[in-house]
């Protein structure tokens, strides 16, 4: 029997002990109230009747039988009769002049009466009820619900042992695919259909698995492209270097290694900068520097950092800043980083003979900011996944974090971004400016 299953019966067995100790508790409060409350008014009923019974010289008896009271008698100027049995010592030693209304009588024997009084013209009709009774009910109730709770014990403990496997099959199920999960094993088999919330955590956690098989993947793609991308340089470095150290080269030559290996290690660092600026931005330590600037110039800024590459495919690029003359607010240095990377991509895959749009037009939203190129596209089935830090195209190079970096910056701006595109139609990549943060002017 499993642990959740003995802790269910735990809490089942004490909210069951918890329900009978209660209903005692009450019983005992308010049951022998409400049974004495009955039997004095059916004792008040029997008084009338009696009363008209003995007005009327009729016969009283059956009176006195059906409703079981034990002694009837009249007090009247100090006078009893009595109207069924001997009344010798019954209530000894008390003034029945001053009885209340109704109450306790205990005889000498020890014998508990209830006694009801009600005064007429005929002299007080005074009737006494044997009380044994209601301490039997009383006694009789508590054997009852003792007998109830052991029932529903015998009951109920084999039916929460079932229910309780029942519910703790599919969490074991989950518990073993979840340590599956931590040896790396992604392909679990969870098939629980119990409609209800273990069965959502099941779908959870094979979307889980699935989202950490595919992170797994793309770190250790990472982790290849980083040891790619580290150690072709550092080979140049090296080799480069014992050939100056060796001697063996001329002096023309030895400028050109030197200037390689400056470039290498150019490259070298600009890796590392990369990696330590996407951490950064990652765990939210980076703070924004936020400030005005006007969006048309700052564009328009792009049109010769990229000549060289433009050149080299004879791509047109054209950076269309519209009619509208306003100032966003945003950090100019890491939105500057968005639109470079945006670009650096579109030239990359852009066809030869190709076109470049660099433009923003107003919508519902807000202001989008757009690189369009007409290159080769991206599948659709990728375009979540580019903005992954690990995630890298075969044919772009680097290690794939240029895409995870401006996704980064853009969230800490709140701006919407994406991507629209398709296999051989070309890239839109964009992020939307919310209104409130751009003025015009």
């Amino acid at each position: 029997m499993g642990k959740l299953t003995l802790r269910l019966i735990k809490y089942f067995v004490g909210i069951i002990s918890s329900v009978v100790i209660i209903c005692l508790i009450l019983s005992g409060l308010f049951l022998t109230f409400i049974y004495t409350d009955i039997q004095y008014s059916e004792m008040k009923t029997a008084s009338a009747k009696l009363y008209e019974a003995v007005k009327s010289e009729s016969q009283y008896s059956d009176i006195i039988s059906e409703y079981q009271i034990s002694n009837a008698f009249i007090l009247k100027n100090g006078v009893i009769t009595a109207l069924n049995a001997n009344m010798m010592g019954m209530m000894k030693n008390i003034n029945l002049s001053e009885l209340s209304e109704k109450g306790k009588y205990v005889n000498p024997r020890n014998e508990e009466f209830l006694y009801y009084k009600s005064s007429t013209d005929i002299g007080d009709i005074i009737l006494l009820q044997n009380n044994k009774f209601s301490s039997t009910y009383m006694r009789y109730t508590y054997i009852i619900l003792g007998v109830i709770f052991l029932i529903a014990l015998l009951i109920s403990i084999p039916i929460v042992a079932f229910l309780g496997k029942k519910i703790t099959e599919p969490v074991i199920m989950l518990q073993k695919a979840s340590l599956d999960i931590t040896k790396g094993k992604f392909d679990i088999d969870v098939n629980v259909k119990t409609n209800d919330e273990i069965q959502e955590l099941s779908k959870s956690l094979k979307f889980m698995a699935a989202a950490i098989e595919k992170k797994d993947i793309m770190q250790r793609d990472f982790i290849a492209n980083v040891s790619h991308d580290f150690k072709t340089p550092l080979s140049i470095i090296r080799n480069y270097s014992e050939a100056i150290y060796d001697d063996i080269l001329e002096e023309q030559e030895k400028k050109e290694y030197l200037k390689e290996i400056i470039s290498e290690v150019d490259r070298l660092n600009s890796l590392v900068i990369d990696i330590l600026q996407l951490s950064k931005l990652q765990s939210g330590k980076y703070t924004l520097e936020k400030q005005d600037f006007n969006l048309s110039e700052f564009l328009l800024g792009f049109e010769n950092i990229f000549r060289v590459q433009i050149q080299q495919k004879n791509i047109h690029f054209n950076v269309k800043t519209s009619d509208l003359n306003l100032d966003i607010l945003g950090d100019r240095k890491y939105l500057y980083r968005v639109i470079y990377n945006f670009i650096d991509n579109a030239i990359k895959f852009c066809v030869q003979d190709g076109s470049i749009e660099l433009n923003f037009f107003e919508i519902e939203e807000g202001l989008k900011i757009y690189v369009k190129d007409n290159g080769v596209g991206i599948d659709s089935k990728y375009l979540d996944d580019i903005w992954e830090r690990y995630y890298k195209n075969e044919k772009s190079g680097g290690m794939g974090m240029g895409l995870a970096i401006c996704s980064e910056i853009l969230k800490l701006h709140n701006f919407k971004y994406g991507v629209l595109s398709e296999i051989e139609e070309g890239a839109e990549f964009f992020f939307i400016v919310p209104k409130a943060s751009y003025i015009k002017k």
